[in-house]
């Protein structure tokens, strides 16, 4: 019977995602943004402090980078915005309040696609709103002692907030959503959006509802999520725990639970604000901003190319699976290092080049502990020469794959290495012949076994020849040229 309720309910999920913006300054002052690798409380001022009659002044470049996001996930930008202050007291937040933005944010009414379990069918989740805030101060906890210490260097720091229309239905959905979110800020080159160092943060919205129903039980917001996978398992623990409360008789109350990864479960925090509990203002200190067409237009036209339509190309003009192509897309760099190979050689194809990156070069920086590709020095053209060589039979593919794994670091000739240490296929026939004539006469037992009728003894042959030729030799051409000698033995 319990089982049944559990199986009754189906899960409401919304998520609320703060992206740090990677602007050369702070959000309301001219504090450096690059505040990760800088000795604590060093990059604050009477702005960042929030002390009297100090005045903030709005960040352009953020501004633009959130209608550049805006735009990315479909959404209308505003004719006019402004600030607001979010008011509560912690200890954080040096003025009392944040300056954010409550009744008109910059964009709003947005969409994406993200796959659901089935991952053909894609699901709509709506994108509530996008809004510009600063970012509070880093709380830092000793363990040993109990003492906490705060570093206000990121106080001020630019955020967009995303938020979606509760349109998720299972964790999986949730994680989908992230990472295609996480690769289009990087796309757009406005963020890191690496969630280990909190430059992309999600709290989870989690209620349940009968199925076939409208109603809603009461929401939980979970926090405290430092990687996508967490977020998954915060979810998923928040679903069943939601469920057994319910099966149990139990009332879910309203509240924030932060996540202990660990423990893989969610611990109770304080009980959930309303929006009236903020008691929003508008900002006195800063006017609200108009935002032209013109403006909106001109960020447009210079948008990149974002992964979804990039993944799209790769698949109607290469003919990639889809699979192929999100791995490519997956990592900007990476989808940007295929586009130059191909470019570099018109006789390349797509195919070709997309399953050596994949595998190959993939191999190589998981090897290096390069990921991203940031120790990566091999060029694209030099990369597209020493597949041409593989290509045109010259190299064979396991010769490649070891010069690859040395040249990955150097970016030295494909062509010219490959020449210099012998190592291109053999061409000279009376070259083969030479090395074909001393294979048989060292190895007598084989030329034996040959005329006693064992063919097999030829396999044998062919790899004392590669062997003597250090791979050089064409196999198929070594063949011919050994049955050859043998019939005139």
């Amino acid at each position: 019977m319990k089982y049944n309720i559990l199986m009754s309910f189906e899960p409401v999920i919304g998520l609320e995602v703060h992206v740090q913006l990677n602007t050369n300054s702070k959000m309301f002052c001219s504090c450096s943004g690059s505040y990760q690798e800088m000795e604590p409380n060093s990059l604050v001022c009477e702005v960042c402090l929030g002390l009297p009659g100090s005045l903030p002044s709005v960040n352009l470049e953020a501004v633009n980078s959130a209608i550049k996001l805006g735009l990315s996930l479909g959404c209308d930008i505003s004719d006019v915005t402004k600030f607001d202050r979010k008011n509560y007291v912690y200890p954080d937040l040096m003025k009392g309040y944040q300056i954010s933005q409550f009744d008109m944010p910059i964009a709003t009414n947005g969409k994406i696609n993200v796959e659901n379990k089935s991952s053909e069918i894609k699901s709509l989740i709506r994108i509530n709103r996008v809004h510009m805030e600063e970012d509070v101060a880093k709380l830092i906890h000793n363990e040993l002692n109990d003492s906490v210490f705060m570093d206000l260097n990121r106080s001020g720091m630019p955020l967009l907030e995303v938020v979606t229309e509760p349109d998720f239905r299972s964790s999986e959905e949730a994680e989908n959503y992230l990472i295609k979110l996480q690769s289009i800020v990087r796309y757009l080159g406005i963020g890191t959006a690496n969630m280990e160092e909190g430059s992309f943060r999600c709290d989870a919205n989690v209620s349940i509802r009968e199925k076939g129903t409208e109603k809603l039980n009461e929401k939980v917001e979970i926090k405290n999520m430092n990687r996508i996978k967490a977020v998954a398992r915060a979810i998923e623990y928040e679903i069943l725990r939601q469920k057994k409360a319910v099966a149990s008789g139990e009332r879910i109350v309203q509240e924030t639970r932060g996540w202990n990864d660990i423990e893989s479960k969610s611990i109770p925090q304080r009980s959930k604000e309303d929006a009236h509990d903020y008691r929003y203002f508008p900002e006195p200190d800063i006017p609200a901003i108009k935002i032209t067409a013109k403006f909106v237009n001109e960020i447009k036209e210079a948008l990149p190319e974002l992964p979804e339509d990039k993944q799209a190309r790769y698949i109607n003009d290469f003919n990639l699976s889809s699979y192929d192509a999100g791995i490519l897309v997956s990592n900007q760099k990476k989808a940007k290092f295929f586009d130059q190979v191909l470019n570099s050689s018109t006789k390349l194809d797509g195919k070709y080049v997309a399953n050596w990156i994949n595998v190959d070069l993939n191999a190589i920086s998981n090897a290096q502990k390069d990921d991203e590709l940031e120790k990566m020095e091999i060029s694209p053209d030099n990369f597209g020469k020493l597949i041409m060589l593989v290509k045109e039979n010259k190299v064979n593919k396991n010769t490649a794959k070891d010069l690859l794994s040395e040249i990955y670091l150097t970016n030295e000739d494909a062509e010219n290495i490959s020449k210099s240490r012998g190592l291109q296929k053999m061409e000279d026939s009376n070259e083969l012949s030479n090395i074909v004539e001393n294979a048989i006469k060292s190895n007598q037992a084989a030329v034996n076994d040959y005329k006693n009728g064992k063919e097999t003894a030829v396999r044998f042959l062919i790899g004392q020849v590669m062997k003597q030729s250090k791979g050089t030799a064409n196999p198929n051409s070594a063949e011919t040229e050994i049955i050859k000698q043998l019939k005139n033995e």
